[in-house]
């Protein structure tokens, strides 16, 4: 069959069954639903309301009695949560970032993903002999180790913000 755009794709939801014991049982899922709308809840066939159960994490909870029965309860969760988990430490490589220009040792990388020169600023044409930086710091910092830094002075450090220096660093303030 044809279509206009991107073909249909199909998934099946996972199902679970469940015996009903006469109580306002709980029932702990194998999977962990979004919020109880993403649970479709049926008992005996009949879909139940999400007032008739809270779910906390992957606990199920009846607010009233559920008939006894075998494998009378059906759940079928539509929205799972999964955990995808936390990027390691340098994993992201300047490969997968979309950046314009090239990198380099003599390079940075802007706020606008393009690469740029690190070069002073100002002078006289052909006499890069000016940089420049703030006179305040407003976010904490740490010199990362076996590292120099330098800044033009003075500089104020803003209330409660700290520069640290880590082992075999230097921060020379001209």
């Amino acid at each position: 069959m044809s279509y206009l755009g991107k073909e249909p794709q199909y998934t099946s939801f996972p199902s679970e069954s469940f015996s009903g014991d006469g109580t306002a049982m709980s029932i702990s899922l194998d999977r962990i639903p979004s919020n109880a709308a993403a649970a479709l809840v049926f008992i005996d066939g009949i879909r139940q309301d999400t007032t008739a159960y809270t779910i906390d994490g992957s606990l199920l909870t009846f607010t009233d009695t559920v008939a006894s029965g075998t494998d009378n309860i059906q759940v079928v969760i539509l929205g799972i949560i999964e955990d995808a988990g936390a990027m390691g430490d340098e994993t992201v490589t300047v490969g997968k970032l979309v950046t314009t220009g090239t990198a380099s040792s003599g390079t940075f990388l802007r706020g606008d993903m393009a690469w740029t020169d690190a070069q002073p600023v100002g002078g006289i044409a052909g006499e890069d002999v000016f940089f420049t930086n703030e006179k305040e710091i407003n976010s904490s910092y740490t010199i990362p180790a076996s590292t120099n830094a330098m800044s033009a002075g003075p500089i104020n450090i803003a209330s409660g913000v700290t520069v640290n220096l880590s082992s075999g660093s230097n921060w020379t303030i001209a």
